[in-house]
């Protein structure tokens, strides 16, 4: 069992884990990261390949801050090692603040990734229609295979593929901080949690 913890909503975080026991008294300490983790999934063919991905954010030095989704491999035999050096990223966009950050693999075995308007306050950047880069939107995306230059592919049926002046990784758009993503068991629904502004929260199926 993996937690994610830190001593306040903006704190560094600290990945541990835990046997799946009622009675295990102890966490062992994977990563004390210098960055911000929002979700950590593993590969729905796990057994065979070990893969594990965090969403996440921290500094990439003088560029900034900027969220980002990086895959680890994890051992299948004893003592299951969570190999840090095994670090490969997959996807990352400049973001400060509404982050978003969640990850999920659907039915339709893709990525399903949340970006935020990337601002602490009322979208200043005017991301929320904005459609040519990946914030303020559900990404979906391949991370099986790959495209030119890419750590991953655009699946050939994303909504906004081949359209023009808009990322084609786009599968929704229009969030403020959507920060929680996970797939409805037995369904074809992804639902993410959205933190609205001042009063509302929204919860969006999928478009």
């Amino acid at each position: 069992l993996y937690v994610i913890t830190a001593e306040s909503p903006y704190a560094p975080t600290t990945i541990r884990r835990m046997k799946d026991d009622p009675g295990a008294a102890t966490m062992e300490e994977i990563w004390k990261m210098k960055g911000v983790a929002y979700d950590l999934i593993f590969h729905p063919k796990f057994s065979e390949n070990g893969y594990a991905y965090l969403g996440w954010n921290g500094s990439n030095g003088e560029k900034g801050n900027y969220t980002k989704v990086t895959r680890f491999t994890v051992g299948r035999k004893p003592p299951y090692e969570f190999d840090l050096k095994s670090e490969k990223l997959v996807i990352e966009w400049p973001s400060d603040g509404h982050n978003g950050g969640a990850v999920c693999f659907g039915n339709d075995g893709m990525l399903y990734v949340t970006s935020g308007d990337g601002t602490s306050d009322s979208d200043r950047n005017v991301r929320g229609q904005e459609m040519s880069n990946l914030t303020a939107k559900v990404l979906r995306i391949d991370a099986d295979h790959t495209d030119e230059g890419k750590a991953y592919s655009v699946p050939k049926d994303n909504p906004f593929v081949g359209r023009e002046g808009i990322a084609p990784e786009t599968w929704a758009y229009g969030l403020r901080n959507p920060w929680r993503i996970k797939h409805a068991p037995g369904t074809d629904q992804t639902l993410v949690g959205n933190n609205g502004q001042d009063l509302l929260e929204h919860t969006y199926p999928n478009p």
